[in-house]
């Protein structure tokens, strides 16, 4: 009921919560919780399967969930790294070209808050974004024009190939599951538009997390590692100085009833 204190799954453990409203449209009865002592922007719509009553038997059960979970992270510590069977040749692994994108400190935590939002908080992302990869792109190429006051033949190459990659890759490998559902809708609703477009610095930065294991298999020799590192670096730090602009919490929503139904029962 609305008003009534609960305890919900978030995850492996149950939290102290109240129900704010509750939508019985459809097949699937959903609630707008809200975590006591949690900010306003975690509350988030769930089924009734994630919810318990707030009773003396529920509590003990909270209890041994997080005794169970600070048990299970002890575990996992202790445990030793296994060899993996089938691995690559010594020749094989070390004619690749490593490559490393470290994303600053405030961009890791970005990665994180965004993943969490996404795929335990149940929220979106605004789409089309208010400011695109394609306009963060060439916001940093005036930027770094600006500074240097020279045409950069390099950089405008690799600016390029970066919103090939993210073409090509967004809705392949850059996506969560809870997103997907959205993904088609916004294809659909803006046809012939491309996603560089229509995403924002949030999923270009999921890109970045990934993009070091991609070009490993590419043909690149040292020096074109060494001209893309330069630029992927220079343009990390340009997003971590304005990632008040482009990765602000307004970005994100709480998915209606409607959507979740949708992932719900598909």
């Amino acid at each position: 009921e609305e008003g009534e204190r609960v305890l919900c799954f978030h995850g492996p453990l149950l939290y102290e919560a109240r129900c704010h409203k509750v939508n019985t449209e459809g097949e699937v009865d959903l609630y707008l919780i809200h975590y006591n002592g949690w900010s306003q922007k975690w509350d988030e719509w769930i089924p009734e399967t994630r919810i318990l009553k707030f009773n003396d038997t529920n509590l003990k059960k909270q209890s041994e969930l997080i005794k169970h979970h600070k048990k299970t992270q002890n575990r996992g510590k202790n445990k030793k790294l296994k060899l993996i069977d089938n691995v690559e040749s010594e020749d094989a692994f070390s004619a690749k070209v490593c490559i490393q994108i470290e994303l600053p400190s405030q961009l890791k935590l970005a990665v994180l808050d965004d993943w969490d939002l996404i795929t335990q908080q149940r929220h979106l992302l605004k789409l089309p974004a208010s400011v695109p990869v394609s306009v963060v792109l060439d916001e940093f190429r005036l930027y770094s024009h600006s500074v240097n006051k020279t045409t950069d033949i390099n950089r405008d190459h690799v600016l390029e190939g970066l919103l090939g990659y993210f073409s090509r890759l967004l809705g392949m490998q850059l996506l969560y599951q809870f997103e997907r559902a959205q993904y088609a809708d916004i294809m659909e609703e803006h046809k012939g538009v491309s996603v560089c477009d229509l995403y924002g610095a949030e999923h270009l930065l999921r890109l970045f997390t990934r993009i070091g294991e991609l070009l490993a298999f590419t043909e690149l020799d040292n020096n074109a590692i060494s001209v893309l590192q330069k630029y992927i670096h220079e343009l990390l730090s340009f997003i971590e100085l304005h990632r008040g602009k482009y990765l602000c919490s307004e970005n994100y929503y709480v998915a209606t009833p409607d959507y979740l139904r949708r992932v719900l029962l598909n």
